[in-house]
């Protein structure tokens, strides 16, 4: 559980407890958390509704007083001020009540805690915030194996390849294992090899001297260089052109790298991890990939499972993107039952990526303090059998889908739903060929089904609602 929810839970509790009198017992911590509190029987549902709320409320002061450079003194006395106001304007309150609560406010609602929160965000701006990612770690065995794993090659200077779908937090696990190396102290060179063209991306990674193509008004070291003495992490290599792989490959070899439109080598000292969603081995039989160079990447490769295989992770997961986006947002929101179960439900096919833009795009739009099941996303609250009986009937009798497929190619697009595709899904989920999962495939994105993505053989397809 995270910070701004220990909050919230605490000041509600700690209310709760006074407003049904002494016999409540001795005021709780921050620590305590929904599974370990019972509200006292005085306390009705509306009194904890009520009493919830103002706790979000007072939450809400605290981040509102981000940026301000208040000292603790003047950020406690600011926040005894908004709890006092909160207090006062609740005519349902009884005016007793609302006198011996004020003059508590500091103890009820453990002000250093909340002052903590604020002075956090004035360290930290939004921007910055939404920048630093964490890596969390569930209860999944699968997941920690790969943690574990990634803790003992962390020592070495062997090259890394991690596997893993989409979204699965592939960059996210190389910078862990640069900051547990001992290349710490060096730099950290992130390229996404998919989002570079590819005359660009020879002279980013490789660097160029002056005069070497139209616009190289000055020699560039490149990110090869540049990662001397730390770590490159090539993401998504298996999207790198033929030419780019067998450059890529003479510098592993000879520890050297000869700039585009140099004439001598210059040595480079650096450890190599790659990241892909592609099976490499594959497309090296496919004629895809370099064999040689799968050879050299793939020393230690690591899996790393989709969130669908490790649903422990998810609550986990859940909560700390919840409180992350609470805290960028400058608000506090609560999933509902309901809404929670959804989420814990769902299949996730964009990972723990998507999870944490739902959660973002959930809190960011939701008008009220509890998000009911109206704020899960069209491809949650639709992915089921609703959603694959409406897909069926847009794919009959479309041209190019033959109508024995289609039951099986509805039940496949609903559950991606919102995700992502590729040839290989198509492959397998309907037994069919590579040449009739490409024409599918060319059919759902003429038809406006899928949205493509990519190039070469690594080409994706996000599932889009009919």
């Amino acid at each position: 559980m995270q910070a701004t929810q220990r909050v919230i839970i605490a000041a509600a509790t700690a209310l709760v407890a006074r407003l049904a009198g002494p016999s409540a017992g001795s005021r709780p911590g921050v620590a305590e958390t929904a599974q370990t509190f019972t509200p006292p029987a005085k306390a009705s549902a509306q009194d904890m509704k009520l009493l919830e709320k103002l706790a979000r409320q007072v939450v809400e002061a605290v981040l509102g007083l981000s940026g301000k450079g208040l000292t603790q003194a003047q950020a406690e006395e600011a926040v005894a001020r908004a709890a006092k106001k909160i207090l006062m304007s609740r005519p349902d309150l009884e005016h007793a009540l609302v006198s011996r609560l004020t003059g508590e406010v500091p103890q009820l609602l453990n002000l250093p805690r909340l002052v903590e929160l604020a002075g956090r965000g004035i360290e930290l701006p939004p921007l910055a915030a939404a920048a630093e990612e964490e890596m969390v770690v569930g209860p999944s065995d699968a997941f920690n194996r790969v943690l574990g794993d990634l803790e003992q090659v962390a020592a070495t200077d062997f090259p890394v390849l991690l596997v893993g779908e989409t979204g699965t937090g592939k960059e996210l696990l190389a910078r862990r294992l640069h900051r547990l190396s001992p290349r710490r102290e060096g730099p950290l060179m992130a390229v996404n090899c998919a989002a570079l063209p590819e005359g660009l991306l020879e002279s980013q990674l490789f660097g160029h001297e002056k005069g070497a193509f139209t616009g190289a008004d000055a020699a560039r070291p490149g990110y090869i260089r540049q990662a001397a003495g730390g770590t490159l992490f090539l993401d998504e290599i298996g999207e790198t052109t033929a030419a780019v792989q067998v450059r890529l490959l003479r510098v592993l070899e000879e520890r050297a790298v000869t700039p585009v439109g140099g004439a001598h080598e210059v040595p480079v000292d650096f450890r190599l991890v790659a990241a892909t969603h592609r099976d490499l081995a594959q497309a090296a039989q496919d004629g895809d990939f370099n064999p040689a160079l799968l050879y050299r990447v793939q020393v230690v490769p690591l899996l790393l499972p989709p969130l669908r295989e490790r649903r422990e992770d998810i609550e986990p997961l859940l909560d700390h993107f919840l409180t992350q986006a609470c805290l960028l947002a400058k608000k506090t929101r609560r999933l509902s039952p309901e809404t929670r179960q959804a989420l814990l439900d769902y299949h996730w096919p964009g990972n723990v990526r998507q999870l944490s833009h739902v959660i973002q795009q959930m809190v960011v739009l939701a008008p009220e303090y509890e998000i009911g099941p109206q704020g899960l996303p069209a491809e949650i609250k639709g992915g089921g059998p609703e959603m694959e009986q409406k897909l069926n009937q847009a794919l009959s009798g479309l041209q190019g889908i033959p109508a024995k497929r289609v039951p099986e190619l509805a039940a496949l697009l609903a559950a991606k739903l919102g995700g992502e595709l590729a040839n290989k899904d198509v492959r397998e989920h309907l037994a069919c060929s590579d040449s009739t999962a490409k024409n599918i495939l060319r059919v759902l994105v003429g038809n406006g089904f899928l949205e493509a993505s990519g190039s070469r053989g690594g080409r994706r397809y996000r599932v889009k609602a009919p």
